[in-house]
């Protein structure tokens, strides 16, 4: 339940930041590819 709430509290803050540009979006998805990376070697 927690981490359910961290996921959506995440959500909005990206929702907010995109607003922002597109420099924060590429970043977020560069972040995820590396943090999925290393979840697949593990």
């Amino acid at each position: 339940m927690i981490s359910l709430n961290l996921v959506l509290a995440g959500l909005r803050l990206g929702l907010k930041n995109r607003q922002v540009g597109e420099k924060w979006v590429s970043d977020d998805c560069s972040y995820l590819c590396k943090g999925l990376g290393i979840l697949t070697w593990h």
